[in-house]
């Protein structure tokens, strides 16, 4: 599953991952909500009844998802929003390094 608050504070800090398209892909869910109610329940099942061959299923289709993201047009969407959003700010911080660069440089 994605931690959310977790992948998002790397990607803000700039912590691991140093590619920023990654983080943003990252961010989005790999399974939809209906996929991870079933996960969730299969796993509970699983553990209660120690079913090793099960959890080892369900860390291959968590594996496979994960490297396979399906991405949905409105995810498309908000990727695309994200992305520009990210080359905004960062076009941002250059034009203020820039003029803060001029300013030094006339006193």
């Amino acid at each position: 599953m994605i931690d959310f608050e977790k992948e998002f504070n790397e990607f803000v800090t700039g912590s691991g991952n140093s590619d920023p398209i990654t983080s943003i892909y990252n961010l989005f869910p790999n399974i939809s909500d209906e996929q991870i109610k079933i996960y969730l329940q299969l796993e509970f099942m699983a553990i209660k009844y120690n079913s090793v061959p099960i959890l080892s299923f369900l860390n291959t289709y968590l594996r496979h998802k994960k490297s396979n993201k399906n991405m949905t047009f409105a995810n498309m969407l908000s990727f695309r929003k994200t992305l520009e959003s990210y080359s905004l700010a960062e076009h941002l911080k250059g034009v203020k390094i820039a003029s803060q660069n001029m300013q030094s440089e006339e006193k």
